[in-house]
């Protein structure tokens, strides 16, 4: 049975017409629940040879190192490193794609946590060692802070390469300047705002109403023409 406004008692017209006015901004706001849901990417660039890159630290055995510029035997061994947070636990998937511009033969490391205090969660080391050059590559993290370490092949973290220590231990200065190219890199970090692709049960309530209203304002609507 289809409900209309024009047969509906008064009493009860007076109580959805408000609703009915409201159903525009209800609308926007499922849609812009839905644009949330949408993934979002974050992009690093740079070069490792770029005097003005505030990203950039020294190889060592404890950070913060000083970058060094004097030449590409230095920039190899120069790190770049950047924080991003996550809002709760998703898969996200970690790009390079500098390479293929002429860029550095990349080794990409992922630390939890913003400061040097941060510990090893995973690299590119398989895929560096064996086939090199740009990669992706999925992790899945939990919610929190976290640090991207992007390098050259294969100036690898102490943490990683001893298998215990944190961030601030430095990095190895196993850089080679034959896979230093022009020294750029391009990475970038994917992941989903809502991890959960479900519906929760209020959106789904909010979703059967705005239904339910717009049949409504549609049945008010084509009924209008045939009032005398």
């Amino acid at each position: 049975m289809r409900i209309d406004l024009e047969t509906m008692p008064s009493a009860a017209a007076r109580l959805v017409k408000p609703v009915l006015r409201l159903l525009p901004a209800l609308l926007a706001g499922l849609l812009f629940s839905a644009q949330a849901a949408q993934a979002s990417t974050l992009s690093f660039t740079g070069s490792l040879g770029d005097s003005t890159n505030s990203a950039l630290v020294g190889s060592g055995f404890a950070l913060p190192t000083p970058a060094l510029f004097a030449s590409s035997d230095d920039y190899v061994n120069n790190v770049a490193l950047y924080h991003f947070t996550l809002a709760s636990a998703t898969a996200v998937t970690i790009s390079s794609s500098g390479f293929a511009a002429g860029g550095v033969d990349p080794y990409v490391s992922v630390f939890a946590g913003a400061d040097y205090g941060a510990t090893f969660v995973d690299s590119n080391y398989f895929h560096a060692i064996s086939v090199g050059g740009d990669f992706d590559q999925v992790l899945n993290l939990l919610a929190g802070d976290y640090t991207l370490a992007i390098g050259a092949f294969e100036n690898l973290s102490y943490a990683e390469n001893l298998g215990f220590g944190t961030l601030g231990d430095g990095f190895t200065g196993f850089g080679d300047s034959r896979y230093l190219f022009n020294a750029s890199y391009d990475v970038s970090v994917t992941t989903d705002a809502v991890v959960n692709d479900v519906p929760e049960p209020d959106s789904v309530a909010l979703v059967a109403i705005a239904l339910t209203l717009a049949g409504l304002g549609t049945a008010r609507a084509r009924r209008a023409p045939e009032r005398p």
